[in-house]
């Protein structure tokens, strides 16, 4: 097979269109990529730079996405505890309606309802996470968040508990009696019938007390 023999008029054309070529990919390399620089033999230094501003990027992207979950868990806190407070208010009434009364009946039912509201604290706290983060939730819970790339800026949230309105570190409020006050205990000896009447208290009534209806 004999060689092909090109002018070099031929020959610089040839050049010239493999370095057109050459370029034109280069052009759509970088427009796919939107970088100017794609490789360390395009400039070391401007690559180099560039990698090291992308890594920066990355983790401040990532603290950011960090504050906002953090901030999350905080507003679902938040959004709890004003709804406890609005049963907190709610359970202070029914606790003084019980105290002002003087029917047993009415002291009972209050009573039944302060509770009510104390277990629908307990069940809102219980619910008032965000991924897993609860703020109410107490031990556990403590949520920190990191403002900067070495972990030197943070900030850390305790956490509280109102899962269990009882506890001292927490709402500290203790169920009420539900008991109406009135008690009958029935003893028979000997076939002969006894019946002793006590109070709430546990002490018998006498012979002249005046018993009344528990609606009264």
């Amino acid at each position: 097979m004999s060689d092909i023999n090109l002018s070099a008029a031929v020959r610089q054309n040839l050049l010239t269109l493999q370095s057109t070529a050459r370029l034109t990919s280069d052009v759509q390399n970088k427009l796919a990529t939107g970088l100017k620089v794609n490789s360390a033999l395009d400039n070391p230094n401007s690559f180099f730079t560039a990698s090291g501003l992308n890594s920066r990027a990355n983790d401040l992207g990532n603290l950011l996405e960090d504050m906002g979950q953090s901030l999350q868990t905080i507003k679902a806190a938040d959004k709890g505890i004003q709804s406890i407070t609005d049963l907190v208010e709610s359970a202070k009434a029914k606790a003084n309606q019980a105290l002002q009364t003087q029917s047993q009946f009415e002291r009972a039912q209050f009573a039944s309802q302060y509770n009510d509201l104390l277990e629908q604290i307990e069940d809102l706290a219980k619910d008032s996470d965000y991924k897993g983060k609860n703020l109410l939730a107490g031990a556990g819970n403590e949520l920190t968040t990191i403002f900067n790339e070495d972990n030197t800026s943070s900030l850390t949230v305790d956490a509280v508990d109102y899962t269990d309105t009882t506890l001292s570190t927490g709402l500290n409020l203790s169920d009420l009696n539900e008991a109406q006050g009135g008690a009958a205990s029935f003893q028979l000896e000997g076939g002969n019938s006894s019946i002793t009447l006590t109070n709430g208290s546990g002490d018998a009534l006498a012979s002249g007390s005046v018993l009344t209806d528990s609606s009264s």
